[in-house]
């Protein structure tokens, strides 16, 4: 049996404000398990890692968002991780958890009559 490869990654948890280094098997699966969803997508976050996030957040109605540097605002959890530029495969990432945590908010939408509010919370 062949041991499969461990990869680091910063998991931003929308649901408990947090943000965290985490290790895990660098499969789907794993994905899926870290983000609770089953689809995901990676737009870039800085030409060196990739932001996973669940790529049906919105679709499959979630309340709990993050915003990453003042930048979109994504529904669900997150997960960075680097990429390897001559494979496009996703290793471990090589960033300061302390800086990426500096970097998130929180984000709940209220609705407060006819209006949507967009209320930030600090991890």
């Amino acid at each position: 049996m062949t041991k499969k490869k461990t990869i680091r990654g910063i998991l931003i948890d929308a649901e408990h404000c947090t943000v965290r280094e985490v290790e895990f098997e660098n499969t789907l699966e794993s994905y899926y398990r870290l983000l609770n969803c089953t689809c995901v997508t990676a737009p870039s976050y800085d030409g060196k890692h990739d932001v996973i996030i669940d790529d049906e957040g919105l679709l499959n109605g979630k309340s709990n968002f993050f915003e990453l540097s003042g930048q979109e605002v994504y529904a669900g959890n997150g997960l960075i991780v680097g990429v390897d530029p001559s494979q496009g495969d996703w290793r471990s990432h090589s960033l300061s958890v302390e800086s990426i945590r500096s970097q998130v908010c929180f984000v709940r939408f209220l609705r407060i009559g006819n209006q949507l509010v967009k209320y930030i919370l600090r991890g």
